[in-house]
């Protein structure tokens, strides 16, 4: 059924905006007038599927969906599919509650597709700028299983970890930021009005300014100079970036990067441990074999480097190696993890020691990342603190200089 976008007048004078579906405009004109609302224009919406990366970069700028907009909408929908619904009576009673137009087209896009035949994971993947590869796999595994709203429902919590520890980060680095932003400020006046008039005075008399002060001049004047470039060469930084990441070399760099950071590297082992095994857990409580079930599960984990190594596993597996055995391979897998697992094998109960698996490194991750956290804002307080008092003493020893010679 089409989307359009509308702007309308109700019974109280008042113009209003927003979308319905409706079979044809003219249908639409007369949903509109049993809501008793004069409809102003009428435009027909597609909301496109975003394949390219200038689609995709225009979809993030013009069109943001929230991550809380995307919790939300996951944990309704789990609800929603555990009450009996089916995935379109699910989606289109989400739909008649949503607020933002955006993402009322794009699910209701998403049931049109739904309809025509297309699997939820394959209409999902047509938005990356709201749904993660990580969430499209993940359902793509909840299909497979018949577990969807399971997997629904852990993404969502997932999903509630990552909001949480985001406002951790936020918080954790505003006092820095702010305190950049005035170092930042005091560095421009005292350029201007400061240190001009001081180079000055130690002209006229003769005198050679400390070096501290020759450098902060000097950084003072290579910024008058070429200030400009910076915005355009971070701006042209960000768009290199972007794309290099979109390759696949370039996102196996970064991934590979990623691991070998202290510290970071062990929270991103972690948290793609505790991805695999929750899935996996869920996928293999429905009875689908193993080998198929890390088929599934490879997609789960989004760091390439990590990624690329279970295909020896899954090999291993389908000729009959255990796959505790099969995971020590893996030197990023820790011993307690392939021992646990190797238990679950062998008492028969695998799902709930993954599962068990998946809690504890979940708990692990928290605890890392609360530990990048705690180390991060004393670091950025010492570095900023550690320039503004370059700037201070910078500005402070001619003076200091000037009473000596005068004295």
């Amino acid at each position: 059924m089409p989307v359009f976008s509308y702007e309308a007048v109700d019974r109280d004078g008042k113009k209003i905006k927003g979308i319905i579906d409706a079979e044809s405009p003219r249908a639409a004109v007369q949903r509109l007038k049993l809501k008793n609302q004069v409809p102003l224009r009428i435009t027909e919406e597609t909301f496109l599927r975003a394949r390219t990366p200038t689609a995709t970069l225009g979809s993030r700028f013009f069109h943001r969906v929230g991550l809380r907009e995307v919790m939300v909408l996951t944990r309704q929908l789990a609800i929603l599919l555990r009450a009996g619904l089916s995935v379109t009576g699910s989606l289109t009673a989400i739909i008649s509650q949503l607020k933002n137009p955006y993402l009322k087209g794009v699910l209701t896009n998403i049931r049109e597709r739904l309809s025509e035949g297309s699997s939820l994971h394959e209409a999902l993947a047509g938005y990356p700028h709201i749904f993660s590869t990580l969430y499209v796999e993940s359902i793509a595994a909840g299909e497979e299983s018949g577990q969807l709203s399971e997997v629904l429902q852990g993404l969502s919590d997932y999903i509630g970890r990552q909001i949480t520890l985001r406002n951790r980060l936020l918080s954790s680095l505003a006092y820095p930021v702010i305190m950049g932003l005035v170092a930042l400020g005091v560095f421009f006046i005292l350029m201007i009005y400061v240190l001009p008039s001081v180079s000055e005075i130690f002209s006229a008399i003769h005198q050679p300014l400390p070096p501290m002060t020759r450098l902060l001049l000097g950084v003072g004047k290579w910024m008058q100079a070429y200030g400009m470039l910076i915005p355009i060469f971070f701006v042209l930084g960000i768009v290199f970036f972007l794309r290099f990441k979109r390759t696949r070399k370039g996102r196996e760099l970064i991934d590979r990067l990623w691991l070998k950071i202290p510290t970071v590297g062990q929270w991103v082992k972690k948290s793609q441990i505790a991805r695999f095994s929750r899935t996996l857990s869920t996928i293999l409580s429905s009875g689908i074999p193993l080998v198929k079930a890390l088929r599934l599960t490879r997609g789960v984990v989004t760091n390439q480097v990590l990624q690329s190594s279970f295909d020896g596993v899954i090999r291993q597996i389908g000729e009959g190696r255990p796959l505790g055995r099969a995971l020590e391979q893996l030197p990023w897998v820790p011993p307690v993890v392939t021992q646990m697992i190797a238990v679950g094998e062998e008492s028969g109960e695998l799902e709930d020691m993954l599962m068990r698996v998946a809690e504890m490194y979940e708990e692990e991750t928290e605890a890392a990342m609360k530990t990048v956290l705690s180390v991060l804002e004393p670091f950025m307080i010492l570095f900023m603190g550690g320039i503004v008092g370059w700037i201070v003493i910078s500005v402070l020893l001619p003076i200091f200089n000037m009473n000596q010679f005068i004295g």
